[in-house]
């Protein structure tokens, strides 16, 4: 799907840069910075035509001798094939991945040199291609540039997005150049877009000046007009008049169509060439535009296959259609290209991709084999079709849910049998789900239609109510897998549980939750799932749903036994999937540790696209942990990742964590960026966060400010709305009570402080224990009463690794205290919260602690220069510099982060000074926790 130009191969000049000014400027910048150490990405959006090839053109002549050019263009016919752009573009460079970590060595040799090794997460191959980048550019700046990249297969496209997003400080640029109307790009913030609009009538005639200084003025004006602005077309129409045309004295073709869009224009003219060409080339000019290696041996290997011999590509370079560049040939235009390969009849196409799938075959590329002989079927073939299946499965190995989604689809058109057809559809719609192709995958689904195999039941029943679910409509989704269950349990008892166990996950996001929880287990009913644990963990969660706190807690407890235990039996992402559910129990600091543990394995693994799950996870933990700093760098982390591969509901929900921490450390979560995350805090401002963990950020505001009145409007909103089963809407039960005593009305707040105990007594754990004691704290009517309750509530606390819940009983305790007249128990109860709140940090409720001491007459100190050296650093140099302080390398540190080594030497860099030390060996001494 791609071709190839030899680095600095730039035999024809840059042409119809008239009127681009802006944007080579741009470019200029670009490049300069990649000389410089300032790594980055641009994309070129236009029609065709609109001067996209020049200006890449432009660059690669700027650079030459100067930079290592890596250049590919995508062709339509290939595009599913996976990783067959960055085969192209990185191929001859795997001898400089030598350095690379072992995980991202092996990704990348699955993605460019397929021989059976898998590739792996996708995301991990960008991550591999912007390690590679970076070793290229010890030697001299390299510069990528990704010509008609619509056409570049989904894999390709999401590595070179991930590495593009993270060049930084590397001497590497890149520049993509796409079809105005081209979906690839949308979705993927983070790099600068420069739209190529027509030319203006002056800038036009500036461009015809230069091309034709001889030209009759109203041929000139004429040829405005027919050119609509669009720059090839203006040489084109030029370059294809007679002499006696330019001049005037013979007319212009009058079969020129007025409403013809300059683009076909041009793509006439290159018909037209390519129909004056000898037989023998055109069909050779067709197989060179049905390949996308642009390989010369490949090419003629093909060409023999079909009568042809090497010197039959002569006239089309004569024509200027193509030309050699060492090993490679490259077409003049990407429309050169369309005309050679959409020119040709359906028997040429037919035979000509036959003999490229049999060129494939000897070289022992399999991939493009199986590819070329499908686009060579025509009807009904079950051998092919059975091939094409076979296929998708080699394409899965290697990372390509895109390509297994068209082998399976492809296979389904060459299947005769109703059943065997649906089935491969069922397979092509899962395919294109996995692959973020929404559209497809719901469309695939439907064609697929009725079916009978509990496989292809369940397969589908996923596939659509992900769908509805990515829609918002969880109702409908668990509708779905509901009606699925019924119909396979008899036969699939353990898919069956499967699916009752993601109906009743369905159910926890449903509008009225408890309805759609009963109506679950309804429907569920009288079914034998053969005591598979799924159908247990199922039954947790539809009781915590319908109130049954007890038998709740039981089921989910066992559930996540279960799961731990039967870990090494399913793949990491199961596993994610599977996490965390315990978390329902308020036990976190278990869920975290394996949280970890999922975390070390991502990483490992190279699981790019599944770490932000578990980066999310981790961040809700560490937070109800007190552990406010790591919550933050996780959920940063998260963001970033989840940005970088287009996973926008997780990073909208990362987005709400650093929400409510800003809150809590005083930063108003509506704050000047407006997408709840206050300037300053939020990596990514354009990510709006989830809304319920925005309300919960704006109580936790309001509450740490004393506004009580306020807190308490949004508490009511979180605990008595459609989500009060969440647990951020338990979290908010004991925060209501407070607000309710604060503002006078205590008799408001007793249905929350009991429904808190429910919970609490249910769960058993110390901390939901130590915390309903303080609500009857705030509630007690004498005195005495309220003291005992306090304390008890302190004493409960001990160990139960929530610090900033205990640290509020203190706070909370202190202005009890103070308002009893007992000042210095009250200062002792205040500095023992204050000490807590600015070690999380939690600035906002440190506040709150100092005005209270004040009040009882101490005058609390302010934190001690230098205690917090961790405190002064970014998220990012926190993380660096951490792992820096175990030994790792620069390079080591990249691999798990995903960044390059010399990113890494920035931020250390950056840390350096901040922290004291002017070397790693300094960092193991430092307290960084």
């Amino acid at each position: 799907m791609t071709h190839a130009v030899r680095a600095g191969a730039a035999d024809r000049g840059p042409a119809g840069l008239s009127g681009r000014d802006h944007e080579q400027d741009v470019l200029d910048g670009l490049l300069a910075g990649a000389r410089e150490g300032r790594g980055g990405a641009v994309v070129l959006l236009g029609d065709a035509g609109s001067g996209k090839t020049s200006l890449l053109d432009r660059c690669a002549s700027a650079t030459a001798g100067g930079a290592r050019i890596l250049r590919c263009t995508g062709v339509q016919s290939e595009a599913e094939l996976p990783y067959a752009g960055l085969q192209v573009l990185l191929r001859g460079t795997l001898n400089h991945a030598r350095n690379l970590p072992e995980r991202h060595l092996t990704a990348l040799r699955g993605a460019i040199a397929p021989d059976g090794t898998p590739a792996g997460d996708r995301f991990l191959v960008g991550a591999a291609t912007l390690g590679l980048l970076d070793e290229l550019a010890e030697e001299r700046p390299a510069l990528v540039l990704v010509d008609d990249a619509q056409w570049l297969d989904l894999e390709t496209m999401d590595a070179l997005l991930f590495a593009g997003r993270r060049l930084g400080l590397g001497r590497v640029a890149m520049v993509f150049a796409a079809h105005e109307d081209s979906a690839a790009f949308d979705g993927a913030p983070g790099l600068p877009v420069l739209h190529l609009g027509p030319l203006t009538e002056g800038e036009g005639a500036a461009l015809l000046a230069g091309q034709a200084p001889d030209l009759h003025p109203a041929v000139r004006s004429r040829i405005l007009g027919l050119g609509q602005g669009n720059p090839l077309a203006l040489v084109e129409l030029v370059e294809a008049l007679t002499p006696a045309q330019r001049d005037g004295s013979e007319p212009l073709d009058a079969r020129e169509i007025a409403v013809l869009p300059a683009s076909w224009r041009v793509r006439r003219i290159f018909d037209e060439r390519i129909r004056a060409l000898p037989a023998p080339t055109r069909l050779l000019l067709t197989v060179a535009a049905a390949d996308d290696t642009g390989d010369v041996a490949l090419l003629v290997a093909a060409g023999e296959r079909v009568g042809l011999a090497a010197r039959d590509l002569g006239p089309a370079e004569a024509a200027d259609l193509v030309r050699v560049s060492g090993r490679r040939v490259v077409f003049r235009h990407p429309l050169a290209r369309a005309a050679s390969y959409q020119g040709a009849v359906l028997v040429e196409r037919t035979a000509v991709h036959r003999a490229l799938a049999e060129a494939a075959s000897a070289a022992g590329d399999m991939g493009r084999r199986v590819w070329h002989l499908a686009a060579a079927t025509v009807g009904y073939d079950e051998e092919v079709a059975a091939e094409l299946e076979r296929g998708a499965e080699l394409f899965r190995s290697r990372g390509g849910r895109a390509a297994v989604a068209a082998a399976y689809r492809r296979a389904a058109r060459l299947t005769e049998d109703p059943e065997a057809r649906s089935l491969r559809l069922a397979a092509a719609s899962a395919a294109a789900a996995e692959a973020g192709q929404a559209e497809l995958a719901a469309a695939l689904a439907d064609e697929a239609g009725p079916v009978s195999s509990p496989v292809a039941i369940a397969r589908l029943a996923g596939v659509r109510a992900a769908l509805e679910h990515e829609q918002g409509r969880a109702e409908s989704a668990r509708l779905l897998l509901v009606e699925a269950t019924s119909r396979v349990t008899a036969d699939r008892p353990a898919v069956g549980a499967w699916l009752l166990f993601e109906s009743a996950a369905m159910a926890w996001a449903a509008p009225d939750p408890v309805a759609a929880a009963r109506d679950t287990r309804a429907r569920a009913a009288g079914l034998d799932f053969g005591g598979h644990p799924m159908h247990r963990g199922a039954a947790g969660v539809l009781d915590m749903l319908s109130g049954d706190h007890v038998a709740g807690v039981t089921a989910i407890r066992d559930f996540a036994r279960y799961v731990v235990r039967s870990r090494p039996e399913r793949g990491l992402t199961d596993q994610v999937r599977l996490h965390g559910w315990d978390m329902l129990l308020g036990e976190f600091r278990a869920v975290h540790d394996e949280a970890v543990v999922l975390e070390r394995e991502c990483r490992a693994e190279g699981a790019v696209g599944v770490l932000p799950r578990v980066l999310l996870r981790l961040a809700r933990l560490r937070l109800f942990l007190g552990r406010h700093r790591d919550a933050y760098t996780s959920a940063v982390e998260g963001l970033e990742i989840a940005c970088d591969t287009g996973q926008h509901q997780l990073a909208a929900m990362l987005s709400g964590v650093l929400a409510v921490l800003a809150a809590l450390d005083g930063e108003d979560p509506d704050g000047a960026d407006g997408a709840g995350g206050p300037a300053g805090r939020h990596p990514h401002p354009a990510v709006p966060a989830v809304p319920i963990w925005l309300t919960r950020a704006r109580a936790l505001f309001d509450l740490g400010l004393g506004r009580y009145d306020l807190a308490l409007r949004r508490l009511a909103v979180l605990t008595g709305g459609p989500h009060r089963h969440l647990m951020v809407s338990v979290h908010s039960l004991p925060d209501q009570v407070e607000a309710a005593v604060r503002t006078g009305r205590a008799a408001d707040a007793g249905w929350a402080a009991d429904r808190f105990e429910r919970w609490a007594a249910a769960t058993g754990t110390a901390w939901a224990g130590a915390v309903e004691l303080r609500c009857r704290a705030l509630l007690a009517a004498d005195g005495a009463g309220a003291q005992d309750l306090y304390e008890r509530a302190l004493a409960a606390h001990q160990g139960d690794g929530r610090p900033f819940e205990q640290a509020r009983t203190h706070l909370l305790y202190g202005e009890w205290l103070r308002r009893a007249k007992r000042r210095a128990a009250a200062r002792e109860a205040l500095t023992a919260a204050l000490e807590s709140f600015e070690r999380m940090p939690a600035g906002a409720w440190a506040d709150r602690a100092r005005t209270e001491l004040r009040a009882v007459g101490a005058a609390p100190a302010a934190p001690a220069a230098g205690a917090d050296p961790a405190g002064r650093l970014t998220a990012q140099e926190l993380r660096v510099v951490r792992l820096a302080a175990t030994g790792l390398s620069n390079r080591d540190i990249g691999a798990r982060l995903f960044l390059s080594p010399r990113t890494v030497g920035y931020h250390l860099s950056n840390a350096y000074p901040k922290l004291g030390v002017t070397s790693r060996a300094a960092l193991g001494a430092l307290d960084l926790d």
